[in-house]
């Protein structure tokens, strides 16, 4: 179950992270995204609406994946258990956390559900080895060294591989995509939330298409 999802974010290259609460413009947003020529998806649980919101986002994910089934869906800001819970009866096929809470993680593997938690110190990775994760995000990528750390972290954990996210964008993702040790890399530049707002939705098959042409062989995932 985790490979199989670690293959669908590796092959994707790029996960566009979106902020969405409305099932048709989630399922608009998703098909701009694939005309555009991206593979994947993240949709955040980021609302002010409490349980409420969250139950409006645990939907748009339901709405994707019936109406995408060629799009991987993932579940973002995974922040507790209960979350996890939420995004797995949803149908995401994948769950990212910002950061690394263990109770989170032990749920998710005892049920088999793939999660992606966030690192950004060595001492955390140490503490995802510990439960067999070799698969992390990054973050906020950027703000923590960015593509000079990914480098310097490849000496010491040869068998990890990152998501970076946090402060990607169309004029650095090419150099996290060179890094050998980035499996793929997350952000909203594509599919902002304003665009998104205001239906843009062919700006943002555009956008898409433009960063998908981009995707050079060299920034293939070889694993170490």
């Amino acid at each position: 179950m985790f490979e199989e999802a670690e293959k669908k974010i590796r092959d994707a290259r790029i996960i566009p992270v979106a902020t969405v609460s409305e099932e048709q413009a989630a399922i608009d947003l998703a098909k701009s995204l694939q005309n555009g020529g991206m593979s994947a998806l993240e949709i955040t649980f980021r609302t002010a609406e409490g349980s409420k919101g969250y139950e409006k986002i645990a939907q748009c994910i339901s709405a994707v994946r019936r109406s995408c089934p060629g799009l991987t869906v993932g579940a973002g800001t995974v922040l507790n258990a209960g979350t996890a819970s939420l995004a797995e009866q949803a149908g995401a096929q994948f769950l990212v956390s910002p950061g690394f809470n263990s109770k989170t993680v032990e749920w998710c593997l005892k049920r088999g559900v793939p999660i992606v938690p966030g690192v950004c110190t060595p001492s955390e990775i140490e503490h995802a080895l510990e439960f067999g994760l070799t698969f992390l995000k990054l973050f906020p990528a950027e703000v923590c060294g960015g593509t000079r750390l990914l480098k310097a972290l490849a000496g010491p954990f040869p068998q990890v591989s990152f998501l970076p996210t946090g402060g990607i964008n169309g004029s650095n993702f090419e150099s996290y995509l060179s890094c050998r040790n980035t499996g793929a890399v997350g952000g909203s530049w594509m599919c902002p939330e304003s665009l998104a707002a205001e239906k843009k939705w062919r700006e943002i098959e555009e956008r898409c298409q433009e960063i998908t042409a981009r995707i050079r062989p060299e920034c293939a995932f070889h694993p170490a």
